[in-house]
């Protein structure tokens, strides 16, 4: 088996070799280009979906924030009280609200 330095060698000093190395290299070279146009496009339709799933589920998406927000505010409330703590006043997780 021949190392780097052997093969290269090797490759430059016979003509048909080095066209035969040449003509691998610009099909690799050309391939790497089709796979990456290919990438690209797949990237762009998958962007193109997922803001189309995002402009459809607006709503849907913001009303999920905005109860996550709530509920880590709640978590919050609970977290930071303690029996025999509560002096009056609305508690976050009682309101009417939530009835």
């Amino acid at each position: 088996m021949m190392d780097e330095e052997e093969l290269v060698a090797f490759i430059t000093a016979d003509p048909l070799a080095w066209r035969i190395w040449l003509a691998g290299y610009e099909s690799g070279l050309a391939r790497g280009h089709d796979d990456e146009r290919n990438g690209m496009e797949n990237l762009a339709d998958l962007i193109a979906r997922r803001q189309l799933t995002l402009q459809a589920c607006e709503q849907h998406i913001k009303a999920e924030l905005a109860n996550t927000l709530t509920m880590a505010e709640v978590r919050a409330a609970r977290a930071s009280t303690r029996p025999g703590s509560y002096r009056g006043g609305p508690v976050a997780w009682d309101s009417e609200g939530d009835r």
